[in-house]
């Protein structure tokens, strides 16, 4: 009783000593499925917040490991433009474009990380940060 008594005055102490401030960054759509013969396809970024964010975009291989998603590193497929700025109540256009000359064969998985970078002039002492990170699984169809 006392340890739970102790982290609930511990938690408490934590809520009133900083506010928690999170990012408005949207993304849609949520997942990006191609059919076969289909090399690109778009995902639009959206700041919702009243300050501007600067936002990064990536692109990994998915592949399925023991029955947990593994990423790796890939040139096959790119994302432009990988980073951005966005003003307030602004949105951007990414677009996703699998670059590779080899066929796709029966199906190749990817997933696209959209990340909020950190903001140095907006961390303040007793405060919570929270930055957004969207995962959008890719699919490209085979023929």
């Amino acid at each position: 009783m006392r340890h739970l008594t102790a982290a609930a005055a511990v938690l408490a102490a934590c809520l009133v000593a900083g506010t928690a401030g999170a990012s408005s960054l949207r993304v849609a759509p949520t997942g990006l499925n191609l059919p076969a013969g289909n090399a690109a396809s778009s995902v639009r970024v959206w700041n919702n917040d009243r300050e501007p964010i600067s936002v990064q975009v990536r692109v990994f291989k998915a592949t399925m490991v023991g029955g947990k998603e593994r990423l790796e590193p890939t040139r096959d497929v790119v994302a432009s433009p990988p980073m951005t700025q966005l003003r307030p109540g602004t949105e951007n256009l990414v677009r996703v474009v699998r670059v590779s000359d080899r066929p796709v064969q029966a199906q190749e998985r990817y997933r696209l990380l959209v990340d909020e970078l950190p903001d140095p002039s907006r961390m303040k002492a007793g405060t919570v940060n929270v930055l957004v990170r969207h995962s959008i699984p890719v699919v490209f169809e085979g023929r």
